[in-house]
């Protein structure tokens, strides 16, 4: 029997590696693991783990980027972390919609779904800390804080979801990264 392939695209230092080939081992399943990575540090240190860990024997690391890298073969696993702190800043949409051409059909994308949320604050502490800057700029920029002293002034409101694969753009398995070309995120966008 052929081993599951499994693809963690934005493999980064290795940790999403790691837990494939830890679940697979749980459940006693063969995989072949690739190990996407465009980052060359993070590339430096993959190897170095492999190299010094004998389980990573079935991991094949691909320096490169998973929107126009050309798979020998398809997925049936595709694994990615690419939220960063506000679910699509680190171009999740983008690369794994680019990337969802290495799935086999009935293959499955971890995460599927994710969804941001917003709600309006009030803090006196942040406030004071940004107006210290004595500019309007640092008004407008985003910040990611842990609020210790603030008022949420409503729910939570969704902002965007996001599904992979998008249903309404079909997976096309084995299609020539050059001729793959996603759409922008208009799709993503309420009616």
């Amino acid at each position: 029997e052929q081993p599951a392939v499994v693809m963690v695209v934005g493999a980064g230092r290795g940790p999403l590696v790691k837990a494939a080939l830890r679940a697979a081992a749980g459940v006693g399943l063969a995989v072949r693991v690739y190990a996407v990575e465009k980052n060359d540090h993070a590339v430096v240190a993959l190897r170095s783990l492999q190299r010094r860990t004998p389980e990573w024997e079935s991991v094949i690391i691909v320096p490169g980027d998973m929107r126009s890298w050309a798979a020998p073969e398809g997925c049936d696993v595709l694994v990615s972390e690419l939220l960063g702190s506000f679910s699509d800043n680190e171009l999740s949409p983008e690369c794994l919609d680019g990337a969802q051409r290495l799935l086999k059909p009935g293959g499955v994308s971890i995460p599927y779904r994710y969804e941001s949320y917003l709600a309006p604050l009030m803090s006196t502490k942040l406030y004071n800390d940004v107006a210290g800057h004595g500019d309007v700029k640092h008004f407008e920029t985003n910040y990611v804080v842990r609020i210790h002293a603030g008022v949420t002034l409503t729910d939570p409101q969704p902002c965007f979801s996001f599904e992979h694969p998008h249903p309404a753009y079909p997976v096309r398995y084995g299609t020539d990264p050059a001729e793959h070309a996603p759409p922008d995120n208009a799709r993503y966008a309420a009616a």
